[in-house]
């Protein structure tokens, strides 16, 4: 396989750490072939994981500034040192009588940007050491709140002490803490009892691939029709098209006028100042990322994110 950049998209079973499937993607590519992921799913959630190959891993930012989507089961009346499933139990109460109108108005009220604190049990550094490693430890931990968007927390059904669920949330969200806040919210405490992930940003399920598939894929040399190119990304910014000069100009990290460009200098002062673009050449290939920097200088255009080499 020739060099490879562009983003792979995983069903993530339950079970690997999202570090244990770019591992073995890793092992699928060309030598010193750059993977990473867009955002970590817990060893027990499954669904939606992006992988960055190649040198589409300098546009992640941009894959991770937007929205994630989740479907779960949230267990009420047992809470657990981790949130979830696979920790230890640390109270009991009864939720037996918990009327669903009041779980469904509890949810409702966090749909909201929140300062949520992450469980101590997770991939989050302290002085670049995961959380969950310093925890098991019994290292004590006060992680620093972060805040976050609930953008919709929906209860589908409830069948006690069970709740399904859907979420949407902004990126940094742990669902395990919300749903630790929906049963402390409720008085009777709640753990997450399983989470997918059935979007992140602009990549859904549709276009996931499982394990089997991607070792077949492997196995057969046909793994490069899995990847979706880096040309073909989605960073949620227009397009500008560079000509020669202007390709040389982002191959060089230099500033880019009207004169090196295709389009149209209408079109570029119509997308407004401070945006920014991507920059293909007149072939199709992604050459980078660009901020527009208003019509007033020589250079409209100034690199970001330089990938043509």
């Amino acid at each position: 396989m020739t060099a490879v950049d562009g983003v792979l998209v995983v069903d993530k079973p339950a079970g690997p750490t999202s570090h244990d499937i770019v591992l073995e993607v890793r092992r699928l590519l060309p030598r010193r072939t750059r993977v990473g992921h867009t955002g970590t799913l817990d060893p027990a959630a499954t669904g939606v994981l992006p992988l960055c190959l190649g040198s589409a891993t300098r546009l992640s930012r941009f894959l991770t500034a937007t929205r994630k989507l989740y479907s779960g089961i949230i267990h009420l009346g047992v809470s657990t040192d981790t949130y979830d499933a696979d920790g230890q139990i640390t109270a009991r109460r009864d939720a037996g009588g918990i009327d669903p109108a009041a779980i469904r108005s509890a949810a409702a009220s966090l749909a909201q940007s929140v300062t949520q604190v992450p469980p101590v049990f997770s991939a989050r550094k302290v002085s670049g050491e995961p959380m969950h490693r310093l925890a098991r430890r019994g290292v004590s931990l006060s992680p620093d709140p972060a805040t976050v968007t609930i953008h919709r927390l929906v209860i589908l059904s409830v069948d006690m002490p069970e709740v399904a669920f859907e979420a949407e949330t902004s990126p940094g969200t742990y669902i395990r803490s919300l749903a630790h806040d929906l049963g402390e919210a409720l008085g009777c405490g709640a753990h997450l009892a399983s989470l997918r992930r059935t979007a992140s940003g602009r990549f859904t399920m549709q276009q996931a691939h499982t394990m089997d598939e991607i070792f077949a894929g492997a196995r057969h040399r046909r793994l490069i029709e899995l990847i979706v190119p880096a040309a073909r990304l989605d960073l949620g910014m227009p397009t500008v098209v560079a000509g020669p000069t202007g390709v040389r100009a982002m191959r060089h990290g230099r500033g880019l006028g009207f004169a090196d460009l295709t389009t149209p200098a209408s079109e570029v002062i119509g997308l407004g100042a401070a945006s920014r673009v991507r920059i293909l050449d007149d072939s199709g290939q992604l050459l980078g990322v660009a901020v527009l920097s208003g019509p007033g200088g020589a250079d409209v255009l100034r690199p970001e994110v330089v990938l043509a080499v």
